[in-house]
């Protein structure tokens, strides 16, 4: 019986390891190629795999690159985790996931590139960008309304609006910190400058 579980144990961190190494092999395809050009024959052969064992763990090619994009949406929602924080210390919350979500777009910035070109021609991963887009906007938005409803912020726009500037801010500096034209450091500070300005600190 033992021995059973063992080699079922076995077996599952086998598979684990080989859809892991799919996975990886596919995002430097699609960042490196596009999503046009990347053929499942491509992502097999930096996987170093077959064809049939690719379909073992992936239906098609759409469905490994949703299993992406969905990794960049749990990135980003790491990025948001407020836990072992002073909730109510809007100044520190803020620097905080500014550096993380900035941190988290630079790491996915040529993933996100590929979202946002696929976006225009295929429906399911548009509804799907516009879902992990809007799930960063919205958690922002509702920690700007609650400290707001306690009175520690006085936002000179909709809390809404406020986040999606905030992604835009994180879009724009991602590249200069990738090109190495300005430094996290200074960009977190920038945006941290005019998101106290926005809450009327």
């Amino acid at each position: 019986m033992t021995q059973g579980w063992s080699v079922r144990e076995d077996r599952d961190r086998a598979d684990a390891e080989r859809h892991r190494e799919l996975v990886a092999a596919a995002r430097s395809a699609f960042e490196e190629l596009g999503y046009g050009a990347t053929t499942i024959a491509e992502i097999t052969r930096r996987a170093g795999v077959s064809r049939a064992t690719f379909y073992v763990y992936f239906a098609s090619k759409e469905q490994v690159f949703a299993v992406l994009a969905e990794q960049v949406r749990d990135r980003f929602v790491r990025a948001q985790d407020l836990s072992g924080v002073d909730r109510d210390d809007v100044e520190g919350v803020l620097r905080r996931t500014i550096a993380t979500t900035l941190e988290a777009t630079v790491e996915n910035l040529a993933l996100m590139t590929v979202l946002n070109h696929q976006a225009v021609a295929d429906d399911a991963i548009r509804d799907l960008w516009l879902e992990i887009q809007r799930e960063a906007v919205h958690r922002t938005a509702g920690y700007v309304r609650q400290q707001a409803r306690a009175g520690r912020v006085s936002p000179v726009a909709d809390p809404e609006a406020l986040g999606y500037m905030g992604a835009g801010m994180n879009d724009r500096y991602a590249p200069l910190v990738v090109s190495g034209a300005t430094t996290p450091e200074v960009a977190v500070e920038e945006m941290h400058r005019i998101w106290m300005a926005c809450l009327g600190h």
